[in-house]
């Protein structure tokens, strides 16, 4: 029970003596000249009925109890400086009531008068020191004044005088958990559980709190709430956080599938059981969560967040049909523009153009982003005239809009006419430099075969702007691509002079020097410190899988790879790291599968290729495992 309804409780207990009036006034009034016959009236019943005394003859004025109403109107509408007003007034002719007292005391803490509130609340506990809401009240007061050891000694003193009443305990268990000490927070929690059996509040909000920090005390504490509770679903969800958090799965979904129980159609546990499934590596059981999602209304956002999940676990097909099934009910525009970025993703570029093009102009700046994909899906499919076209007139209407100028170069170079490409990146390198500028141009001259002309327009540059440290970045990919790997690892040295906790640089120096037989007892630290930085990068977990392998350490290495594909499923590298491990660890099947995925990969996609050899190198290896 929180603070407004205990007071709401108490205002009863203030009108009971009312109630009592109005009682004893129908009573005493003469009869109706129409009724000439009424039951005889048992007073002292009545009076046990009300909870009154016997000896009880003074009662508040009438004018005491209509401010005390006024004051609780404005309470519960939030005025309460008014309601404060009204307090005064109604302890005018009440002044030793305790619960008008306290009342006046909550007020002041309402509007953050602590001292006052405080000062007040004193009065009452030395004239009713046994009056335990004004000792929880104080309780509370002084534990947000930062009073922490008189609030305890207040909380307890309310709890000894109602032990069977759960806000005191509560109050107290925030109190040492602020304080950090969560055994004492768990001992007022079990000393709540012993006063009130079957009462879940205490162990339930002390496990979700635990929970959210990751302590692992929550589990004990949510357990025993779901033992007085099992129908509480908030608590199954925590508890299915924790599980799966602490590597258990099948009992974090047995959480959530409890918690669906009480609550079919919650579409946050909905959604976090068909994610936790997918991860679980059980695609038939997440898709069941998920139609089941799904068919609880046309809201786009839960198509958006399931295709999310699917994208986050690289599944892309089942992200396309998700997100193209929700454009078909036309309900919200923008679907069409995230169902076309799949599709091209996906490297369907026809799906993709067909979305592009459903996407109407009253999106904003997102139509823009659309029509420069669709460009580039006309170019993808071969369609150059258009797709320049294209390109040409979204220039024009919008010259600024962020990578048209990189997009547009490459248009021309699949149409087969490399200068202009060239011509144009040449000139957004000199008047937009920055980091998509210099990833463009060096991958322009890597596909012509030319990284030496990047690699002069790059030490070019760097001498007018020596301390552009992503100039100089993309200078050494530039150079370790163009096989000169020691200056590339020099440039990138320099980089990390001035900027020690750059973690791509860390990488980079650690990979290369894996990857070319440098130091990989130097290359093994530099990963631990880019780890640190981003512990759980797939790149990062491949090149320290990759250094360890190196190393000889194959088990280090496979842990790491297993890891890295887990979180990018799919990198043809990273495929082919984890087969080259799993082929020295012996285990043949784990690395057929890795290479073939790898191989598929780049049929899908050339562009995504590492090396100009690296499918057929890929092929190889494959008919090499294959007898």
């Amino acid at each position: 029970m929180n603070l407004k309804e205990h007071l709401s409780r108490g205002a009863r207990r203030f009108g009971r003596r009312w109630y009592k009036l109005l009682a004893l006034a129908l009573w005493a009034a003469p009869l109706s000249a129409g009724e000439p016959r009424r039951p005889a009236v048992d007073v002292s019943a009545m009076r046990e009925a009300m909870g009154s005394r016997d000896d009880q003859d003074v009662y508040p004025s009438a004018a005491s109890y209509a401010h005390f109403l006024k004051a609780r109107l404005a309470h519960h509408d939030g005025v309460h400086r008014i309601a404060l007003d009204e307090l005064r007034l109604a302890l005018a002719s009440d002044d030793a009531n305790p619960y008008l007292m306290t009342e006046l005391a909550e007020e002041f803490a309402r509007l953050s008068e602590l001292d006052r509130a405080e000062q007040q609340l004193k009065k009452v506990v030395e004239k009713y020191p046994d009056y335990a809401p004004a000792q929880l009240l104080m309780g509370r007061v002084l534990y947000e004044a930062n009073k922490t050891t008189r609030a305890r000694a207040h909380l307890a003193r309310a709890i000894k005088l109602r032990p069977t009443h759960p806000d005191a305990y509560l109050v107290l268990t925030q109190v040492w958990l602020d304080q950090g000490k969560v055994d004492d927070a768990v001992r007022v929690v079990e000393n709540l559980g012993a006063a009130i059996p079957g009462e879940p509040i205490g162990y339930r909000r002390l496990g979700l709190a635990l929970a959210e920090r990751g302590d692992p005390r929550a589990e004990r504490l949510l357990v025993r709430a779901l033992d007085r509770d099992p129908g509480d679903v908030e608590s199954w969800v925590a508890l299915g956080k924790h599980y799966e958090a602490t590597g258990r799965a099948p009992k974090a979904l047995e959480a959530l599938e409890k918690a669906l129980e009480q609550e079919p159609d919650n579409q946050e546990v909905l959604l976090a059981a068909g994610r936790l499934a997918l991860r679980m590596e059980r695609p038939q059981e997440a898709r069941a969560w998920f139609e089941q999602l799904l068919s609880l209304g046309s809201d786009p956002e839960l198509a958006v967040k399931v295709a999310f999940s699917y994208l986050s676990m690289r599944q892309l097909e089942a992200a396309a049909e998700v997100l193209d099934k929700a454009r078909a009910q036309g309900v919200e525009p923008r679907l069409h523009f995230y169902a076309g970025l799949v599709h091209e993703r996906r490297r369907a570029f026809q799906k993709a153009l067909d979305a592009f093009d459903a996407v109407p102009p009253a999106v904003g700046e997102l139509y823009f982003e659309a029509r420069l994909h669709r460009a580039m899906s006309l170019s993808s499919l071969g369609r150059h005239k258009s797709a320049l076209d294209a390109f040409k007139k979204l220039s024009e209407e919008r010259p600024q809009l962020s990578g048209l100028t990189a997009a547009w170069s490459r248009g021309y170079e699949r149409a087969g006419q490399p200068k202009d490409a060239e011509a144009m990146l040449v000139k957004l390198f000199a008047d937009t430099p920055g980091a998509d500028a210099f990833e463009a141009v060096s991958g322009f001259y890597e596909r012509q075969g030319r990284l030496g002309d990047a690699v002069a327009l790059f030490q070019g540059a760097l001498k007018g702007r020596p301390d552009d440290h992503t100039l100089r970045f993309s200078l050494a990919v530039t150079l370790e691509r163009h096989g000169d790997w020691t200056q590339a690892v020099k440039e990138m040295r320099a980089v990390l002079t001035g900027d020690p906790q750059n973690a791509a640089a860390l990488n980079f120096v650690a990979y290369t020097l894996a990857e070319r037989g440098g130091d990989l007892a130097e290359a093994e630290q530099l990963m631990k410190e880019a780890l640190a930085v981003r512990p759980e990068s797939p790149a990062f977990l491949d090149s320290m899988g990759w250094v360890l392998h190196k190393k000889g350490d194959t088990a280090g290495a496979l842990d790491y790879l297993e890891r890295a594909v887990s979180g990018s499923p799919d990198e043809p590298t990273l495929l082919e790291h984890l087969g080259e491990a799993s082929m020295k660890a012996g285990k043949k099947a784990r690395a057929l599968d890795a290479f073939r995925r790898a191989v598929q990969l780049l049929k899908d996609n050339p562009d995504s290729a590492e090396r100009p050899t690296q499918r057929a190198d890929l092929e190889r290896k494959l008919k090499m495992l294959t007898p």
